[in-house]
């Protein structure tokens, strides 16, 4: 049998984690529903002239996980501790983990029901909602499109034709493999500068996509030492000015697992700019396949680092 876990953390980092086996583990798994397969709605059209109909998208339906598991004893403390973890209506995160292989995904409370009251063993059901049904990986994955890497390092001695203290690396374009089936998969898009950049753009080309800082009419600058941070995930699309915010600020906000928790930095140092957003761009997104990546700005282009944050889901586990 495979080795799985399901770990459920909920909002104020309480957590429990029920397994199959008994093994040093008060919670055991008996079921598992709503993590293997996905649902959809389909929208077609009729026409009285044409036999069939005609397909006119499909959307994922929000997922329902339901978890049954029984306890054997010390059963007030173990009943305690599921009331704390999954308060009614509260958010939480729960991670399957399979043979080492762990996805996760955002949930909130629907229900804790008991089964057995009495007798050795007591079972109970927690059925949890996933408004935003598919899974994910643990962390984002950074591409770096533009920055600047440093030369300098300790000891050093400096020569009589100078010594070179960085180097800038860009490379214009870059792809993303989404080779598992989901599409609109929002992205986190970083400009910073280094000297004056004017209306900073990134560009999807599969779609002809693109989200522009700044046009016509309603230029932005950036200036140097300013960071731009768009946001283009479903129920969250804004873009943020960061002014007066070092990056050893920035970095001292990092998730679990070493990347920058950027839904923080701005919480606490961001200004939305959304009125300097193109009309005529909109707030790109992966798709399934190949995703062709590029950046631009009408001026001051070698002045700007770029770097592009994603987090791949999964229809499935």
């Amino acid at each position: 049998m495979a080795d799985i876990t399901v770990t459920c953390t909920n909002d104020k980092n309480v957590s429990i984690a029920f397994r199959w086996d008994w093994d040093n583990n008060p919670f055991h798994l008996l079921g598992l529903d709503g993590i293997y397969g996905y649902d959809c709605n389909v929208t077609t059209s009729e026409n009285t002239t044409t036999d069939g109909s005609t397909y006119q998208g499909s959307t994922a339906k929000e997922r329902n996980i339901v978890i049954t598991a029984e306890i054997d004893g010390d059963y007030r403390k173990n009943r305690e501790l599921l009331y704390r973890v999954f308060p009614k209506g509260r958010t939480g995160t729960l991670e399957y983990s399979e043979d080492g292989d762990i996805k996760t995904i955002t949930y909130r409370v629907e229900s804790v029901t008991p089964g057995a009251t009495t007798g050795v063993i007591r079972d109970y059901t927690i059925s949890i909602i996933c408004t935003d049904p598919y899974f994910k990986d643990l962390s984002d994955v950074e591409v770096v499109m533009a920055s600047w890497v440093s030369d300098w390092y300790f000891e050093n001695g400096f020569d009589i034709n100078g010594v070179e203290f960085g180097h800038r690396e860009a490379e214009l374009v870059k792809e993303i493999e989404n080779n598992n089936g989901a599409d609109n998969i929002g992205i986190t898009a970083i400009f910073r500068a280094d000297g004056i950049v004017k209306n900073p753009a990134i560009y999807h080309s599969e779609s002809g996509k693109y989200i522009k800082v700044g046009y016509a009419g309603n230029d932005f600058e950036l200036q140097s030492g300013q960071y731009v941070v768009i946001f283009t995930h479903t129920g969250k699309k804004n873009i943020y000015l960061l002014d007066g915010v070092s990056q050893a600020e920035i970095e001292e906000h990092k998730d679990r697992y070493g990347m920058i928790d950027w839904e923080t930095v701005v919480s606490m140092y961001g200004t939305i700019i959304n009125q300097y957003l193109d009309e005529d761009g909109d707030f790109i997104q992966l798709q399934d396949g190949t995703n062709t990546i590029t950046y631009n700005a009408e001026s001051g282009i070698n002045y700007l680092s770029v770097s592009v944050y994603y987090r791949i889901s999964y229809l499935g586990v």
